[in-house]
């Protein structure tokens, strides 16, 4: 349970950070091209978190299934 909320207080305080960097990005950058130079590397990011995301969530799902096999065949029949 430690872990778990852990990791939620990292993931809060990472994702208040990238905010906070966004809005720093969005007030330094020009007004017409700063938009654009800065939802083009907002969507670059965020499709990197994506796929890190679902990576980490297939190799957890194989890790349960390749448990359940163990176990599957451990078991007296």
């Amino acid at each position: 349970m430690g872990k778990a909320l852990s990791s939620s207080v990292k993931g809060a305080i990472m994702g208040g950070a990238m905010t906070g960097g966004w809005l720093l990005a969005d007030l330094l950058l020009p007004e017409p091209w700063g938009d654009v130079v800065l939802f083009a590397a907002m969507a670059v990011v965020n499709i990197g978190i994506g796929w890190k995301l679902g990576k980490l969530y297939d190799e957890q799902e194989g890790k349960v299934a390749n448990a359940e096999a163990l176990d599957a065949k451990s078991a007296p029949n």
